[in-house]
């Protein structure tokens, strides 16, 4: 009997490419019965709750340094050796792996990487072995990528459906002129490029068939395979059950004392960072609203805002404020994000649009009010406002700044003005993400499909080897 396939999974060291690579090497490993042995830094492994996956049959680890296995970047100084560690030892840990298991009982049969990891697949090609890309943003914004690298800067060939053109606030961040992450840049630049040499290159993208039909279909030299949505897989239930009474938290207590969509739920995720000033136009819009909110405000100092000289946490930044917000709402320095989406007093999502708070929004049926602040967030809030129809994006002022008087406009449209066409349309996109996550569904047929088609070319591999030996 033949070994199950074995798929070397390599992924970024942060929260949001681990959480998917995860759930997606689950998904492989049941749908299959693959082997997936899983890769990251140790920085990452340690402080990720990824020990907690290890239950899993056929689900291995290989961890490398990244230099800062204990934390502690604080300069710039800091990033750059941590990128150069990322590739130096990240690229032997790969190679002395795929080598050592050459003549064992389960050879490496695929390599599957995400993005920012450039080096991974040269080691692949280097040992003969196929690759795929691990997309874990949406479809359009791949093609955006794609599109403005290899075609000259053109999207205006990206025409879809119920979506205007793209405009510069809605491209990625990091092609837009006032882009100053110029590293980012170059690793879109490299990989794109690196893709477009390749004959028919495998994209496995965290989204589902019929939430984004046109943008998986629009680039026919590029192969790619919807395995999404990539999220826990208790939450492709038919019923959307209230989880509060499972829980005995203050923030859940709070929420059951509410009446039914009256909460706006506030989260901008882990990395994003708002300044001062955003904090205090949220604030006012927050207070003079009325309505009951629930905020997430992580008592964090990110690195990135440190380095530009923002020295205050948001827990600081609403030292002003924090009396009036609280006789109105309530402020949390953690929740579990799921467990509120889900919760019946729950009426908006206001998000920085992450894609996988975004695809939530979407599993779950909450209407959104979109404020995004980088990368892929401004394309992601553009399909929620105007593919998708489940939000209102917010316009910021000429400069940058989201005011008060803007963000009580658009919790107004979501929470009363537009409330029944929004939630329509999000308890739709609801039902057709339960049908493509649940077992059995798209997304498990489309990682068959794609596995089938790995062993599939690994088997002609070996034919034309054998061929050519009986030649000679």
């Amino acid at each position: 009997m033949a070994p199950p396939p074995h798929f070397l999974l390599v992924t970024f060291p942060a929260q949001g490419h681990v959480n998917p690579s995860l759930r997606f090497a689950r998904r492989l490993i049941r749908t299959t019965g693959a082997r997936v042995t899983f890769v990251t830094c140790a920085s990452v492994f340690h402080r990720s709750m990824i020990s907690k996956h290890s239950d899993l049959d056929n689900l291995s680890f290989l961890t490398f340094s990244d230099g800062f296995d204990q934390g502690g970047l604080t300069t710039a100084e800091d990033l750059k050796s941590r990128s150069a560690n990322l590739k130096n030892n990240g690229e032997k840990a790969l190679s002395e792996f795929i080598e050592g298991n050459k003549k064992g009982d389960s050879p490496v049969t695929c390599l599957v990487y995400t993005i920012l990891l450039n080096w991974a697949p040269k080691v692949a090609s280097r040992f003969q072995l196929p690759s795929a890309l691990l997309w874990i943003q949406p479809a359009l914004v791949f093609n955006i990528y794609y599109n403005h690298i290899n075609e000259n800067n053109n999207n205006s060939c990206l025409e879809f459906k119920n979506l205007s053109s793209i405009a510069t606030r809605d491209l990625p961040s990091f092609l837009t002129p006032a882009n100053t992450n110029q590293g980012a840049y170059n690793s879109f630049q490299e990989l794109m490029e690196l893709l477009k040499e390749e004959t028919n290159p495998k994209i496995l993208v965290n989204t589902f068939d019929s939430l984004e039909q046109e943008a998986l279909k629009a680039l026919p030299s590029v192969g790619m395979v919807a395995v999404g949505p990539l999220l826990p897989s208790e939450m492709f239930t038919e019923s959307v059950k209230d989880l509060s009474n499972d829980q005995s938290s203050s923030y859940s207590r709070w929420l059951d004392s509410k009446t039914e969509s009256s909460v706006i739920y506030v989260s901008f995720g882990t990395m994003v960072e708002l300044s001062k000033k955003q904090i205090g136009e949220l604030a006012r819009a927050l207070i003079e609203g009325k309505r009951p909110f629930l905020w997430v405000i992580t008592d964090k100092s990110n690195r990135e805002a440190k380095l530009e000289g923002e020295d205050e946490t948001e827990i600081e930044k609403i030292a002003g404020f924090r009396h009036e917000l609280e006789e109105v709402g309530m402020i949390v320095s953690w929740c579990s994000q799921v467990e509120v989406l889900r919760h019946r007093a729950v009426g908006c999502f206001v998000t920085h649009c992450g894609w996988s708070s975004t695809l939530e929004s979407l599993v779950l049926g909450v209407p959104v009010v979109a404020f995004p602040m980088w990368s892929d967030q401004p394309t992601n809030a553009k399909l929620l406002e105007e593919l998708w129809g489940t939000g209102v994006r917010v316009r910021e002022n000429e400069e940058g700044l989201v005011e008060r008087g803007e963000i009580r406009r658009c919790l107004e449209a979501v929470m009363d003005e537009k409330l029944v066409e929004l939630r329509g349309n999000a308890e739709e996109w609801r039902r057709l993400a339960v049908e493509a996550g649940r077992e059995g569904g798209s997304c498990d047929k489309n990682i068959e499909a794609f596995v089938d088609e790995i062993l599939l070319s690994e088997a002609e591999e070996v034919k034309d080897k054998d061929e050519c030996s009986k030649e000679i």
